[in-house]
């Protein structure tokens, strides 16, 4: 991140006639930024403005076309909200909204981007008003300090989020030459790495294609004692379970018949070890 990038402070650009550029950088990834600005789960824990207030009601339909509803409400009773409408939703660089505030102010139309900056994310909110009497009218309005704390809010609200993901299952095998033929000749797994580090041990890695997540072919490493065979039921998207079985099937690989569980598709199969796992294919009406 340049000095240009500061964590902790908003500024506000005046852009045009009408438009008014806001800028923010937190510390955080933009999956997760985006992900905290666009779910009710997370919406409600910092969107909160000055202190007293809440937002009991946060409604959002996050699709092209889909409303959104917020409710704030002070310990006075005293309510304001704000309603809009989704134009485009590009997960996680940008969000393009209508927006409108209870009191007769005229709607908007916001574009916010998320900006990756390496590990932090700067948030870009651009927001057109229909004249520059209503936009300086929103900015005398309280509405920087506003924002200014809801950032605030957010930068607290972040620093206690977290992202995890998923990327290495172990297997445990008896051969580990064996599976890797089995893993890399047969399923097409790409072989990332095949090491031996020394004290006999082996670190063979590999990913299934178009998977982020890897598995681990094992053998008597330290703190891993499951035993070969009984690990159970790994699943592996596909597109067309009929397809991809009889493209196992043609490779060597023993593909029980196609599952219809609910409407959707599963096929499955054993490696040498009888570790299972499991093609499935989730039809887009399911």
């Amino acid at each position: 991140m340049s000095s240009s990038d500061p964590l902790g402070v908003t500024d506000f650009e005046l852009d045009g006639e009408a438009g008014v550029r806001i800028t923010r950088v937190v510390a955080a990834p933009p999956a997760l930024v985006f992900e905290v600005h666009t779910s009710p789960r997370h919406l409600p824990n910092w969107m909160v403005g000055p202190p007293g207030w809440t937002m009991p009601v946060c409604e959002i339909d996050l699709r092209p076309g889909g409303a959104f509803r917020y409710l704030w409400r002070c310990g006075t009773g005293e309510e304001l909200a704000i309603t809009g409408t989704f134009l485009a939703i590009e997960r996680p660089a940008r969000l393009v909204s209508t927006e409108a505030w209870s009191g007769g102010w005229a709607p908007t139309r916001n574009t916010v981007t998320f900006t990756d900056l390496g590990g932090r994310t700067r948030i870009t909110t651009y927001v057109l008003y229909e004249s520059a009497q209503l936009r300086d009218d929103a900015l005398r309005s309280g509405m920087q300090e506003g924002l200014d704390a809801g950032y605030a809010n957010l930068d607290a609200y972040l620093a206690g989020q977290f992202t995890m993901r998923l990327e290495l299952v172990p297997v445990p095998v008896t051969d580990v030459d064996a599976a890797l033929s089995f893993y890399a000749d047969r399923l097409g797994f790409h072989v990332d790495h095949d090491i031996q580090p020394g004290n006999g041990s082996r670190v063979t890695q590999l990913t299934p294609p178009g998977s982020a997540c890897s598995i681990l072919l094992y053998r008597d490493l330290p703190g891993l004692d499951q035993t070969p065979g009984t690990l159970r039921g790994l699943h592996l998207v596909v597109d067309d379970a009929a397809q991809a079985r009889e493209a196992l099937l043609k490779r060597g690989v023993d593909a029980g018949e196609v599952m219809d569980l609910g409407g959707i598709l599963y096929v499955p199969f054993a490696d040498p070890d009888g570790n299972t796992w499991m093609l499935q294919q989730i039809p887009a009406t399911a």
